[in-house]
Parts: C-alpha cells; structure tokens; sequence
C-alpha cells in the first residue's frame, strides 16, 4: 500500500466522522429546549378599545413617530356590552370578534407589518365572562362545568387562592390544568399567529399557576420559530411578587408605578425621589405613566390606585420615555393629548440607535437643580431630558454642568431651539439656551423637553 492509499483512507475515515458527529449533534439537538426571545420592543403604543380597523388606518403614523410595537385589545369573542372590561369577558376562544373579524386583524396586521410595526395582542385565559346565560357554566363554546375552579373571594396574602379564585367575585375561574382548557386557549395562541400577530400580553397572568404560563409562552416561541416578544401582567401584592413570573418573560412594572411614579409625579409629590427610583429589578419591564387599569372608571377610584390630574400622569409617561431602561407602554389617549409624548418616543428611537453605535446613553438623574418640582436627566453626552411638573415657569440664569457627561450642541425636539454647553476656566456652563443673550435653563409649567446633540455648527 502506496503513502498515498494510506493518506486517502485516511480522508475518508475522517470525513465519515465529521458526518456522524453533525448527526450526533442534530439528534441531540432535538431533545434540549431552544430559549427564544424576540426583540425587545423600543416602545409600544396601547390601542386601547380601538377597533381593529381603526389601529390599521393610523398603524403606520405610529411607525413615524417612533413606535416599534402596538397593543390592540383582546380579539377574542367577548361580553357584547360597549365598557372597555366586557373585552376581558371572553365567551368563545375559537372566534375572533368584539374589536373586529379575522379579516379585520390580518388586514391590520399586514399593514403594519409593511411600515415595520409590530402587533402585539392582549390574551385573556384567567377567567370567562360572568353574563347571566353563562351562570350554568355549560354553555362556553369548548368547555365544561369541570373546567373552572370552585367559586370563591381571592384572598391576596395566599397565593393558592389568587390563581384558583373568581376574579372579582364573579368572573367565573378557568382551570388550566385541565386538557379542555388547554386546547381551546392553545387553538387561540395559533390562531392569532396564523393572522400575523408578533407577541402576546397575559392579563392577569398572576391569576395562572407559573409552569401553565411557561407552557404557553414555551408553545408561542416553538410555533413562532422565536419571532414574538411577550410580557405578562402582574400585579404585586402580599401573595405575589414579580420575581415569581418574570423568569418566563417580562412584567409590567406596577411596583414603579406605585411606589415611584405616583409619589413622585402625584400633588405634593417631590421628583428628587427618581434619583433613585424603586421598581422591579428587570430592564425588561413594561413601564408606563398609567395604563388602562389606572384609569378612574366613571370618576371613581381607579382599580391600581392613579393620580390627581391626568396631567400628572402625562408628565410621569414623558419621563419613562426619557429613561434608556424599561418598555414604554404608552396609552393611546395620552399620545393624543400630551404633545410632548410622541416627542418623548421619537427621543427613545434616537438614544437607542445612538446606543446602538456604541455611544454613551446610560440615564443619570442630575442633581444639578435640587427642586421638589423640576428635573434634569442626562443620557450620556448624547441627550438630556428636563420636566417641570408645577404650573410655573422655572427659569435660572446659571447652570453649570461640569459633573456631567454633557457638552457641545444640543436641539430640542418639539421646539427645535438649540442648547450649548462649554467649557469656561475648566467648568462646563450652558452658555445659551434658546440664543446667545441668554444661558442657564428655562422651561415652562407643566411642560418636558427632550434635547439630542447635534453638531456644534448647529448651534452658530
């Protein structure tokens, strides 16, 4: 046998073992789990009770103003009463109705898909509709008497009690256990991705043992080949914690909300607070300045407790969209009210592709204006942000900024006027706000700038 015969079997063994071992690993490959997340949201804006055709005649406005998802609400058959909560009473899974028909949602969501908008869609699998001709529990389109849970008060310090109790009292409690449930609520979750849909929000998701949840965020992943990005609402309280679900996917952050925002933005409320804000413990949380749950309901108290004036509740949206952490979740009526919100997301897209290129964004609140009412916050040297919350104009002659990341030109978004800030005998000082004659900071009642650097020659 030649060198050659000797060398060339030698190529053929080791290619078969290069074939056996790709085929190893693809077989083993089909026994370990593939953890999937879709990319993370810069903002969502809430279509909240917006009918289906109507968030597709305005979808790609969105797409302009900075939002990279949208939150229709839950599509499936529901409660026919017109009140916003009868579409968190579903009827029937296995038909899509009460905001619009399947031709309806996969119209918006090829729209929105052509401008690079994103649905997501609000699932509802707690509890069914608590109308009268359900009282018998037999009539669910899919389901049994044996499929919800005995009737009885949540008690929120037992955490048995929250997922095994009626919601409200009344709102009668599915059992997710039971292989009926599971396949009407899967059979949804295809259905809505079969129409397009690009990730889901779990109502009342702490209502739901952790491992059922799990199932169905795992079933999204696997059939969606990883493409979704899903959130789920939880509310803490004595029996839950955050912690307890936002190892599946993220939460919404009700713990910033009470426990920063309301103290901070509220009457009496004092912003130094945000220095350092108490929120849960995940850059991922879904973050707002009040969402449809913080909403009065005929002028009394809201269900999670919400502020004094609407214009509070503004003020706190436009600074979680100063913010580099967190995902907005924007209410479509604040977007509409609050000229400085929309600013506030094309603000957002800007730090993030800027953080993108490797420049410095990270938040800072500076403690460069001491004030109860008046803010500033820093993202790098590439923006800056600053809110009055009281009715008066705050305006200081001097601001120096020399421990800070910023300097150079600035430009207001909304306003378009522009900012220096130099250096002078090794301080930094903004030496014009607005024009030349004047430096320090200005900024009128209830109001919130939002500021990206620009080239020096843009402030000549």
């Amino acid at each position: 046998m030649s060198i050659d015969d000797s060398a060339a079997r030698k190529e053929v063994r080791m290619n078969r073992l290069k074939r056996l071992s790709i085929l190893v690993v693809l077989f083993l490959a089909a026994f370990i789990p593939t953890v999937f997340a879709g990319e993370q949201p810069l903002a969502i804006f809430h279509a909240f009770n917006d009918p289906f055709t109507l968030v597709e005649s305005y979808v790609c406005e969105l797409a302009g103003q900075g939002y990279s998802h949208v939150q229709i609400s839950p599509a499936q058959k529901s409660n026919p009463a017109r009140a916003w909560y009868a579409r968190y009473q579903p009827v029937d899974f296995a038909v899509i109705g009460g905001m619009g028909t399947e031709s309806d949602l996969k119209k918006l969501t090829d729209k929105a898909h052509e401008c690079g908008m994103k649905v997501i869609a609000d699932v509802v699998f707690n509890h069914m509709s608590s109308m009268d001709e359900y009282k018998g529990l037999d009539k669910f389109p899919g389901l049994a008497p044996a499929d919800f849970h005995r009737q009885c008060a949540i008690d929120y310090s037992k955490r048995d009690s929250v997922r095994s109790c009626w919601l409200g009292g009344d709102l009668p409690d599915l059992d997710q256990s039971r292989p009926g449930v599971q396949n009407v609520q899967k059979a949804h979750i295809r259905k809505l991705l079969s129409l397009g849909i690009d990730g889901f929000r779990f109502d009342a998701a702490k209502h739901i043992d952790p491992a059922i949840v799990k199932d169905y965020i795992d079933l999204i992943d696997r059939e969606s080949n990883g493409r979704t990005w899903n959130y789920l609402e939880v509310i803490e309280d004595d029996g839950t914690q955050a912690t307890d679900y936002n190892w599946i996917a993220p939460v919404t952050d009700f713990v910033l909300y009470k426990e920063s925002l309301r103290k901070a933005f509220g009457f009496g409320g004092d912003l130094r607070l945000l220095k350092l804000p108490v929120a849960v413990n995940d850059s991922r949380s879904i973050v707002f300045g009040r969402n449809h749950d913080t909403v009065p309901e005929n002028n009394q108290n809201c269900i999670v407790g919400c502020y004094d004036s609407r214009e509070d509740s503004y003020l706190a949206t436009a600074y979680v969209l100063a913010r580099e952490s967190g995902v907005p979740l924007v209410l479509n009526w604040d977007n509409y009210d609050a000229p400085y919100i929309s600013t506030g997301v094309k603000f957002r897209q800007i730090m993030t592709q800027r953080g993108r290129s490797a420049m410095n964004v990270k938040e800072n609140v500076l403690g460069v204006i001491d004030s109860p009412v008046v803010m500033m916050m820093e993202r790098g040297s590439e923006g800056f942000f600053v809110l009055n919350k009281s009715a008066d104009r705050f305006d200081i002659p001097v601001l120096d900024l020399t421990l800070t990341n910023l300097e150079g030109c600035y430009r207001e978004l909304r306003r378009k006027f522009t900012v220096a800030i130099e250096r002078k005998d090794g301080k930094k000082f903004v030496t014009r706000w607005g024009r030349w004659d004047r430096g320090g900071l200005e900024i009128y009642g209830r109001d919130a700038l939002y500021f990206i650097r620009e080239r020096w020659e843009q402030c000549r």
